[in-house]
């Protein structure tokens, strides 16, 4: 297993890496000096303010930048060869980032407004040779407000999500999201795990981060 390095200076980034780590469910140790780095450590995370230079060393202005910057490197890869942002419209959208067929996060946008900052940050952030964003075809009003406030961030399709709100007793936007962003044609039904709950959909559903880690 493979853990993430903290090494810091600056207590407001060493404070929000950690709280972000967690949140990410990702494994990691704090450095407590550079003469301790254990073996299963190949990146370490530190704040932009930090003077010093290390090797495997991510230098970051906030926690999220820097998580989404390493997350190549925790799967053993330089770049990811294809990023796809996927969005579920609504006045509460999905989005989700999956990065060579794994699913790296998913979350539910608050408002509309936010979209294009949230998506600016994953294009920002995630290192990769080909970015794109499929959305789905559904909420027509609010679908065309996204597409045009992401206009010319990154190339976009429309895609058919029909099927991606099942099953409705769990349904959620960022699961939709999820799914939205490996469809080609339509959602493929047969994906849907037979036994599932809230807490375990994704795991059982789509390759994940945490699954590999």
């Amino acid at each position: 297993m493979t853990r993430v390095g903290i090494y810091t200076h600056d207590f407001k980034f060493y404070h929000d890496i950690i709280k972000e780590l967690k949140r990410w469910n990702l494994p990691f140790f704090s450095i407590p000096d550079l003469y301790s780095i254990p073996g299963d450590i190949n990146v370490i995370l530190s704040s932009e303010q930090d003077p010093f230079t290390l090797p495997g060393q991510i230098k970051a202005v906030t926690a999220t930048e820097g998580i989404r910057r390493s997350l190549p490197v925790l799967l053993n890869k330089s770049q990811f060869t294809r990023v796809i942002i996927g969005i579920d419209p609504g006045p509460r959208p999905g989005i989700a980032v999956m990065s060579d067929n794994v699913l790296m996060e998913a979350w539910e946008c608050p408002t509309i407004c936010g979209v294009k900052d949230d998506v600016l940050d994953v294009v920002k952030n995630y290192s990769y040779r080909y970015i794109m964003i499929k959305i789905g075809n559904g909420d027509r009003p609010n679908r065309d407000i996204i597409i045009k406030q992401l206009k010319n961030i990154a190339p976009m399709v429309i895609v058919n999500e029909e099927n991606t709100s099942t099953p409705h007793k769990i349904h959620d936007n960022a699961l939709s999201a999820a799914r939205i962003s490996l469809i080609d044609d339509r959602y493929d039904t047969s994906r849907t795990p037979v036994k599932f709950s809230r807490k375990n959909i994704y795991d059982k559903e789509f390759i994940t981060l945490h699954s590999l880690i």
